[in-house]
């Protein structure tokens, strides 16, 4: 997701979701709720990143989905270049294998 997507749902600016990545602001409480809502996970996660057991599981459900709705698109292709979204899961899929 773009910061300016993420802002937009955030109803901040791109600026201020940029200086949360790079920890020069801190995201009010409020905001750590809307993230938590938008990224499906809790705000325990989301201070600690550590998932809580159920939060794994669904994140695998999650990523193996998009990993095999991602092979079959790929398999299916022809010779043009990967989109943005084709390599951010055939990435997450490659470091993901033990």
């Amino acid at each position: 997701m773009s910061q300016s997507r993420l802002a937009q749902l955030l109803q901040v600016s791109p600026s201020a979701v940029g200086m949360y990545e790079q920890g020069r602001r801190e995201p009010s409480a409020e905001i750590l709720v809307e993230l938590a809502r938008i990224f499906h996970v809790s705000v325990d996660y989301i201070l600690t990143g550590v998932p809580a057991e159920q939060e794994t599981d669904d994140l695998q459900r999650m990523l193996l989905s998009r990993i095999t709705s991602a092979d079959r698109r790929l398999t299916q292709r022809t010779d043009r270049p990967f989109s943005r979204e084709e390599l951010a899961v055939l990435f997450a899929a490659m470091l993901m294998e033990p």
